[in-house]
């Protein structure tokens, strides 16, 4: 490579006619022709970064096997570029990964984590938190799945969800997010939960939970002191019945497969986690279903 001025020159596409005939005559054009028509190549309507990162080294490495001349990597620029790259991923990756912190669950396990701020987090099955390294300072983070919280007295505590927020001072609340249910109940304070345009403000024993016209609504008042699910019982109130089926998944690690049965009844009920048989027939009698036990897999059917 001994131009560099007239390879930028035909990147920026700023070439006479002239120009470009001789430059199109050099190795230095056929070796950039080829990464570029190589970069032309990769989609960047939606963006992986390690499928970005992997697909850029495959490209590279054939490359190099193709070309049987050796290219030195000390002056060639299209390496230092692609070395470039190769940095720069890694140096993102690292800085958004250790930028954050996670918190999480798998099925049939709940647990208990203390926040930065020493609030209190207890994790229902298959949950998910995330806050970034500046949590003190911004007290904020987000939320896949439920969640108990006891939010230490301080700054304002946001708890951010696909489908609403939810912030206070200090208090006690619980958050439920899960793909077919939203729900919030405060058990101490004051609670500002937000979907949309819509807000609703909570005091203690009041709780709300979207609805299918995608509407928040509040949810009858309880004497409780805590969730239920923190004693291994679940309760639902007039919830989908698919989401009841998905819950029952997640708190036994089972799967469950449905024959005829309609899954978008309203359901109020529960059942406790000590015993499978137990808590099964509690969900399928009411609505006349049988079941089936198969190892790890429960069918259900009418």
């Amino acid at each position: 490579m001994k131009d560099i001025k007239n390879i930028t020159k035909w990147l920026n596409n700023e070439m006479s006619e002239e120009e470009l005939a001789d430059f199109q005559t050099t190795n230095d054009y056929k070796l950039y022709k080829d990464i570029v028509e190589e970069g032309s190549k990769i989609k960047l309507t939606s963006i992986n970064e390690e499928d970005a990162l992997k697909d850029f080294k495959a490209r590279i490495k054939f490359k190099t096997k193709k070309k049987s001349k050796v290219i030195s990597l000390k002056n060639n620029l299209i390496f230092k570029v692609a070395a470039s790259f190769v940095l720069l991923f890694a140096i993102s990756y690292f800085l958004l990964n250790n930028n954050q912190t996670t918190l999480k669950t798998n099925f049939a396990e709940n647990k208990s984590f203390t926040l930065p701020d020493e609030s209190i987090v207890d994790l229902n099955a298959v949950s998910t938190i995330v806050y970034e390294k500046s949590f003190l300072k911004n007290r904020t983070l987000k939320l896949q799945g439920e969640a108990y919280f006891k939010v230490k007295k301080g700054s304002s505590f946001t708890v951010k969800t696909s489908q609403g927020s939810v912030q206070v001072l200090g208090t006690k609340f619980n958050v439920k997010n899960r793909e077919k249910a939203f729900n919030v109940f405060c058990y101490e304070g004051r609670v500002d939960v937000k979907h949309g345009t819509d807000k609703i403000i909570l005091t203690k024993g009041e709780g709300v939970k979207l609805v299918n016209n995608n509407k928040l609504i509040k949810i009858d008042n309880t004497n409780l002191s805590e969730p239920l699910w923190l004693n291994n019982e679940i309760y639902f109130n007039e919830e989908i019945y698919a989401e009841v089926l998905d819950e029952f998944e997640r708190q036994f690690d089972v799967k469950i497969n449905t024959k005829n049965i309609n899954t978008n009844v309203l359901f109020t009920g529960g059942f406790k986690k000590n015993n499978l048989e137990t808590a099964l027939k509690s969900i399928t009698l009411p609505f006349n279903i049988k079941y089936q036990l198969k190892s790890n897999e429960i069918v259900l059917s009418k």
